[in-house]
């Protein structure tokens, strides 16, 4: 009969392991010296009475005989979970037969692919200092540095009142229409920097993030410096903020808008101390009215701002609008709208987000669409406890609509391309000024002075005009973007909606049947879905500005 059928001698973890089987009746029967002389080659250190007790057992499992006598050091490897670390551990053997080396360590590395990083000098000191059975980090990746953000010191507002330094403030939640000179520094810029990236002890890079730049440009009367660190006033006047741009006003000051005044249109800021009369149009840069609005037109390139409310009017605002309340109002903002009390049978559109601030107020009846975000406390009007309950009177009726209409993605669209032409038209009337300069430098007098003096102006308005465009375009832009990330757009109703409300998100319906509260409407899984608003609004509450009435 072959040995290894007799007898197994095996190694497992360090340990001598024999195992023999039962021994049938006449078999073969293994050689107890047989045994002991294979022990003997392999240089183990039994005890004889533990192989003689194995020996007899037969018990046809492997039993233990003794450990292993080891000649030879073990180098173990070991990394963390996030691969920035490698842990080297030396475990010397019982007679050592010749010394760890550099070598042997490296290779240890080698074999589990750890290539960068590696301190040389510490596992020199391991092996020197014979630090053994200590786990030591031997190589390590280098952690990312991610980028800083910019941010913009607002030089324009008393230094107690300023934001912390690094502060990331929405632009459109700082007071505006300080005097200003000529001169006079508005905003210190500090850039953004670029992220180092890092990479794990197995090479694998880790990116780092670039921090993002500070948006905010000069607008009509400001410019940068020469190394673009600060944006300064080149006029005389009131700082006005018209999206991420700060512009120097001239700014006129009246008592109100009826028959004394008639139309009035200023290209500046207009501030309005009382009330602005039904039938009268009024268009600024910026309207501040310190009364109310009748059925007036007001239509700015920035923002409108009523104190009180607004009854009738059609106000439109390339910037945001803010009232007290509106009543049977037409309103349209580019960016947001926020109101303290109330609207009422209005059609209200905001671009981006649309608020009533107070707790207890409300919108009932007309249409109030945003582009992304719609925070009221109370929608509709409650049903009467007393009515018969086969009357056939229906609520009124208050939609609520939330997300970019196909309309305003058509004019997006529309914009890129007129701006794409007028940027060509641009570069057509550069080019032929750059001729006739180079013509005035070379003392060639032109034949035709106001034609090329109508060249210059043309070319003034249609810069400022392109300027406008792709803030226009930059905005609409911003809008796009956050639309994606809230998936169409979200309602939230913080305390009570009541029947006869409709609200659509992405152009889905979802009919409120029953009272509901402290609920959001989003869009889900092909259609619009409600849940309680707590986590939700917390989530978005950020985005609402908090704007300056």
């Amino acid at each position: 009969m072959a040995k290894a059928e007799l007898y197994k001698i095996s190694i497992s973890d360090g340990k001598i392991l024999l195992r023999v089987p039962p021994q049938l009746v006449g078999a073969e029967v293994p050689d107890l010296d047989e045994i002991q002389a294979d022990l003997h080659v392999m240089g183990t250190d039994y005890l004889p009475e533990i192989l003689l007790e194995v020996f007899e057992q037969t018990s046809g499992n492997f039993e233990y005989l003794c450990d292993e006598k080891t000649t030879e050091f073990i180098v173990l490897v070991e990394m963390n979970e996030d691969e920035s670390q490698v842990f080297l551990n030396i475990v010397p053997p019982q007679e050592p037969a010749q010394p760890v080396t550099m070598e042997r360590c490296l290779d240890a590395l080698k074999e589990q692919g750890i290539q960068q990083g590696i301190d040389k000098d510490t596992i020199q000191r391991m092996i020197n200092e014979q630090v053994y059975y200590e786990p030591t980090v031997v190589a390590q990746g280098r952690v990312p540095v991610h980028g800083q953000d910019g941010w913009a010191e607002m030089s324009f507002l008393k230094e107690g009142t300023r934001p912390k330094p690094g502060a990331q403030v929405n632009l459109r939640e700082i007071p505006m229409l300080q005097e200003v000179k000529a001169g006079n520094t508005l905003v210190k810029l500090t850039p953004s920097t670029a992220g180092v990236d890092g990479f794990t002890i197995t090479g694998k890079a880790i990116t780092a993030f670039s921090g993002k730049a500070y948006r905010i440009r000069p607008g009509r009367n400001t410019r940068y410096n020469d190394d673009r660190t600060a944006i300064i006033a080149t006029k005389d006047g009131s700082l006005c903020q018209l999206g991420s741009s700060l512009s120097v006003e001239e700014v006129k000051v009246i008592d109100k808008v009826d028959a004394s005044t008639g139309h009035i249109r200023f290209d500046g800021i207009l501030k309005i101390k009382g009330s602005v009369s039904d039938r009268y149009s009024v268009e600024a840069t910026r309207i501040d009215v310190g009364g109310s609005v009748g059925k007036a037109k007001l239509r700015a390139s920035g923002d409108i701002r009523v104190k009180q409310g607004i009854v009738g009017g059609l106000v439109q605002a390339g910037g945001s609008v803010l009232a007290q309340s509106m009543d049977d109002a037409q309103v349209s903002a580019v960016e947001n709208v926020l109101v303290t009390d109330y609207i009422s049978a209005s059609k209200v559109f905001a671009g981006n987000t649309l608020r009533i601030v107070g707790e207890r107020g409300y919108a009932s009846r007309g249409t109030l669409q945003a582009g992304n975000l719609l925070w009221i406390s109370n929608i509709g009007e409650e049903i009467p406890e007393d009515l018969p309950e086969d009357s056939e009177e229906e609520p009124p009726q208050t939609f609520l609509d939330a997300g970019i209409s196909i309309n305003a993605r058509k004019s997006f669209n529309a914009l890129k391309e007129s701006l794409q032409k007028s940027h060509e038209q641009f570069e057509d009337q550069h080019k032929e000024l750059e001729e006739a300069l180079d013509s005035l430098k070379n003392q060639q007098l032109p034949s035709d002075p106001e034609a090329l003096q109508e060249k210059v102006s043309s070319l003034r308005k249609n810069l400022w005009g392109l300027f406008n465009d792709l803030r226009k375009l930059e905005l609409q832009n911003d809008i796009n973007q956050f639309n994606n990330e809230v998936d169409g757009g979200i309602v939230f109703v913080t305390n009570k909606v009541q029947p006869g409300t409709a609200v659509n998100v992405r152009r889905m319906r979802y009919n409120v049947l029953t009272p509901a509260t402290k609920v959001a409407y989003f869009f889900e899984q092909n259609g619009i879905q409600s849940r309680p608003c707590g986590d939700l609004l917390e989530k978005h509450q950020r985005y609402f500005p908090r704007m300056p009435f």
